[in-house]
Parts: structure tokens; sequence; C-alpha cells
């Protein structure tokens, strides 16, 4: 795997990474003078490097704080300060500085393992925090925490009043460290109290069901293109596939992306043969990534059975790979609205202090070479272009969210009830429905 090139979206109140490729093949910095700095010789390098070093011992030797007692300026803070500044100048929102902590909390992310008790918790209208899932074989399922329940204490401290993020926090811990929890069950009349120790969480990243029943018309989601993102997902086909299954919704809403290879293995599920993506280097060289055909083991790519995926403005990066393959090679029809529109690729170069540099480094296309990343008018700021557009539009309202959001916290373990408030999914349905009805 290439140790370092991502697909980042960078929205929705957090950083959401994905190694584009086979992380071991690339280079890995261990200092600013291993490189060179945009092709300067080596007096040019040193000056500037003196330059900085000067203006670092300066600063330690001579700076005096205008707070009494105040301690001496940190090198190592400074440093970064001055690796984020450096970043700044260059005006890209993709390209960033990690600090150890960071770093490591994104590759965790990308590893799809966190340290927790499993569940995912959303909270109610009149403030109350309702357990809206749990993962299979973590703490909370082996205690038997359900979905449904709602959480009145941790660690005998009362949750009411207080936010979703302050509960979330007070849950987190390392793993092998205790964890009091007090939940209230409906048809459940004694509130029920639960000692979880955390441990490392594998967070499921597909989730699937059969949608129609009747017609057989299968669903899978994708919450993002995290390490074991193709394994789960070929499983959950397997599956569907083994029940009888004529058609497919793929949902890649609110998907921010993730690891290239994982894209490019995922595409090669739906498409036959040809490229998945083109990637374009610095230089402007283009180069294809195809279509892996040992990822033939389902009927996706055969064509023996109608697909539609789903999408919208918060579908970024890998998962605009996947339905830009989907689409240019025409074995799906995407509904939804205008997908968010990143054609980049960030190359991520550890430091020698467990930081991270990340730094756009090439850029991408769809199989028919579209350019997908948007633009904005620099007069009006307005977008004019970038993102994928669906072959049927279909939009969500405000109405139609404060609906899904109702359902989803009101019968979390109904997804069928809820999903018959998501205008997009009954579109999917409608059109699948139709190509099934006997010609």
């Amino acid at each position: 795997m290439l140790l370092g090139t991502l697909v980042v979206a960078g929205f929705l109140g957090g950083i959401h990474t994905g190694t584009f490729g086979d992380t071991s093949s690339q280079p890995v910095v261990t200092n600013f003078l291993a490189r060179p700095a945009f092709g300067a010789d080596i007096a040019d390098r040193l000056a500037t490097t003196e330059t900085y070093l000067t203006v670092l011992n300066t600063i330690r030797t001579d700076y005096a704080s205008q707070a009494p007692g105040a301690k001496s300026p940190d090198p190592m803070q400074l440093t970064y300060a001055a690796i984020d500044g450096m970043l700044e100048t260059l005006h890209d929102r993709y390209t960033e500085f990690w600090t150890p902590r960071e770093y490591a909390q994104n590759m965790e992310e990308t590893s799809g393992v966190f340290a927790g008790i499993g569940t995912t918790l959303d909270i109610t209208k009149d403030g109350r925090i309702v357990v809206i899932e749990t993962i299979d074989n973590s703490p909370a399922a082996k205690m038997g925490v359900l979905a449904g329940d709602i959480v009145t204490q941790v660690n005998n401290h009362s949750t009411k009043g207080k936010s979703l993020d302050q509960v979330t926090e007070q849950i987190k811990g390392d793993p092998g460290t205790s964890i009091r929890m007090t939940v209230a069950r409906k048809n459940h009349a004694a509130p029920i109290h639960l000692l979880l120790t955390r441990a490392m969480v594998a967070s499921p990243l597909v989730e699937w069901r059969m949608q129609d029943p009747e017609e057989k018309i299968g669903y899978v989601s994708l919450s993002m293109f995290g390490e074991a993102a193709d394994t789960q997902f070929a499983a959950a086909v397997t599956k569907l596939e083994k029940r009888g299954m004529r058609a497919l919704i793929f949902d890649l809403r609110d998907n921010p992306g993730g690891l290239l290879n994982v894209a490019q293995d995922l595409a090669s599920r739906f498409v036959a043969k040809g490229t998945v993506v083109w990637i374009q280097e610095k230089s402007g060289k283009m180069s294809p990534l195809s279509v892996e055909k040992n990822k033939h083991q389902n009927k996706l790519h055969s064509g023996d059975y109608p697909i539609v995926v789903l999408v919208n403005g918060n579908s970024a990066s890998a998962a605009e790979i996947v339905a830009g393959a989907i689409k240019d090679h025409k074995v799906g029809t995407l509904v939804g609205t205008r997908t968010f529109g990143k054609g980049l690729v960030q190359t991520i170069f550890p430091l020698d202090d467990d930081s991270a540099v990340k730094i756009t480094t090439q850029r991408y296309f769809t199989p028919d070479k579209n350019d997908i990343n948007k633009r904005y008018d620099l007069l009006t700021g307005a977008r004019v272009s970038g993102g994928i557009v669906p072959d049927v539009a279909t939009q969500l309202t405000d109405a139609d969210w404060v609906r899904m959001r109702d359902a989803r916290r009101s019968a979390p373990q109904d997804k069928l009830a809820q999903d018959k408030q998501d205008p997009q999914m009954q579109k999917a349905l409608a059109l699948l429905q139709k190509q099934l009805e006997p010609q």
C-alpha cells in the first residue's frame, strides 16, 4: 500500500482521510534537508535553513515575554508554527500540518479501529441521548446495549442538559479502562446499570439490507473508504446475492472519501474493463489506474442487474472516483445532487517526531478525463463548475431533512421506516422497480 497519498474532504467538522494507493513505496521525510527545496541548489537551501535557525535562536535567547514569570517559548511549538505559516502561504485548504496527536488520530480513522465502547449516539428533540446503533462484538453489544436505549448517566453523572459532544467525551477513553453507564429502555420499568470495559473497536464501514424484499432490491451504504471498506462491501453484496438480489442501491451520500487503492478495488467490482481513474502528476503526465479483474467475484460488473448510486454534495474524493467510474462506464444510474468536487490528491510525509505534513501532489480525472475539481467565479465567489452531476437530480428540502432526522431518532432500529421519509431513496426504488417490471 502507498504511505501517504490521500483523497481528503476536510469538512463536516473533522478531517476525513484516505490513502491513495499503497503506502510503503512513498518517500518518508526524515528532516528538512533530506529533500530539495523547490529545485534550489544546496547553498540556497542552507541559506534558507540558516535564516530560520537564526530567528529561532534569537527568540529563544532574547525574547522577553510581557507576562511576568512566563516560560521561555517551546522550540518545537515555534517550529510547528513556522511549518503552519509556510503551508498557509500556499492558500491550499488541503495542504496542512498535523501534530503527532493529529497524525495518530487521522491514521486511526483511516484504519477504522478506535478505542471506545462501540455505540453511535444522537440527541432527541427533548435533549435525551439515544443509542442509534451498537457495533457487533463491541463492549456495548456484549453487555446488551440496544438501539433505542436512552443514556441517562455516565460514571454516575446525569446526561440531562448536556450536549451530544459532552456525553461522547465522557464515554471516550483508553482501552482497558472502565465506564459506568445507566440506560432507560422502552417497556423496561427499572433503569439498567452497566459496567463496560473500553476496547479497540473495529468500526463497520458498510450497512446493508434487502431494501425491497418483494422485488429483491438490495441496499449497501458506505461511510468512508477505509482499509476494510472493499472487503466489507464485497461481503455485503455476496450475502444479498445469495438472498436473490435483483437490483442494488449503493449509497455514497455523505461519504468524505478515503484510500485510493480501496476506491480502485471497489470501482473494479462495478466495471468490467478499462480505466477507473486518471492520475496527473505535477509534471502534467497522465497515468491510468485500471480495473482489477480479480475483484469480479460478484455479479456487479456483469450487467445482470440494474444499479443506482446515491450521491450528494458531501460525496467527495474517493467517493467521486467510484461514482465517476460507474457513470462514465454507464454501469449504473446516479441519483441525488451534484457531488462535492474534489479532484486533488494529497501525500502524507511523516516527520521525525511523529508529526506529518500533508501536501497536494496530484490531480485526478474520471475515466472520460473529466476534471471534477470545483471552481469559483473570482468576482462573485459563486461556484461555476466541479463535482459530478447525477443522472437523475433529486433534491432534499429542509423539511425532508427534519423528517428524516426525526424518524432516525424516534425509531433508530427501523431503517425501512426512516427511508420512507427519504425522497432520494424513494426515487432510487422507483427507478429500479420500473426497470424490474416485465418487458
